[in-house]
């Protein structure tokens, strides 16, 4: 296993989408504190969770990208059959990558943490860092991404190319949020609906929005322990397609 991860690391370290993205990051947080000083609508306002909010916006981008070619990038490059060659179980390989996916959303989730801190002496006056409100979205993209990236795992795995898996990775994203819409207007003539796996995606907005919870017709901690099953279950599902997938 921890040839595995090794592997990973080593491959995530010459791949340099950690540091593009961690570019991004700190770019986008960093713009958004000098827009907001700049803007006389807000610059006196405490601005310090806005420009975390921000960063952590790219960070789900980011990691929506690198979830879909997570499984994809060892058949896009050939090198899978060298790991199955090596008498890698796939269970190991796909935890090693699970592993993976922690490490690049903890190393995001730090740039973003520092780019915050660096805007903040920058261009907001010194004030105070806006903990609850920036912890706040913090857990709620957690668990939001937790179960994201379960879907998108799933997904990708229908496919041997990266590119395609990440564009399908990125269209499930935004299509996701136009279901949900339609999805809220089944919830009122069927209770049940509710319990949909999209329906918990709406988790992030319920974290930093208590009210959100008319729309989602369950409570936070319903929507934790839902987010926290479903995404079980899909990793479950990837996992036996994953067994069963042709070299």
């Amino acid at each position: 296993m921890l040839t595995l991860i090794r592997q990973e690391l080593y491959k995530q370290i010459h791949g340099k989408f950690y540091m593009g993205w961690g570019i991004i990051v700190l770019a986008i947080s960093l713009l958004s504190g000098y827009f907001y000083h700049n803007s006389a609508a807000t610059s006196a306002i405490n601005s310090s969770a806005r420009m975390f909010g921000n960063g952590l916006s790219m960070t789900l981008v980011a990691m929506i990208v690198f979830a879909s070619s997570l499984l994809t990038s060892d058949f896009s490059n050939n090198t899978i059959k060298y790991l199955f060659a090596r008498q890698f179980s796939r269970g190991q390989i796909l935890i090693s990558k699970l592993i993976m996916a922690v490490l690049m959303f903890l190393y995001l989730v730090v740039i973003a943490f520092i780019s915050t801190g660096i805007g903040n002496i920058l261009f907001n006056e010194n004030r105070k860092l806006q903990w609850n409100d920036m912890f706040s979205y913090l857990g709620g993209m957690a668990f939001y991404l937790f179960l994201m990236v379960s879907i998108v795992l799933l997904i990708s795995n229908i496919f041997k190319s990266n590119a395609v898996a990440i564009a399908f990775g990125l269209v499930f994203y935004f299509v996701a949020n136009i279901m949900n819409v339609f999805l809220g207007i089944l919830m009122d003539k069927l209770e049940l609906v509710k319990y949909n796996p999209l329906n918990f995606l709406n988790i992030m907005r319920q974290f930093s929005i208590p009210e959100y919870k008319q729309i989602t017709q369950l409570s936070l901690t319903q929507m934790e322990i839902g987010t926290i099953i479903w995404g079980v279950i899909f990793l479950l599902i990837t996992y036996l397609v994953y067994n069963h997938r042709n070299v």
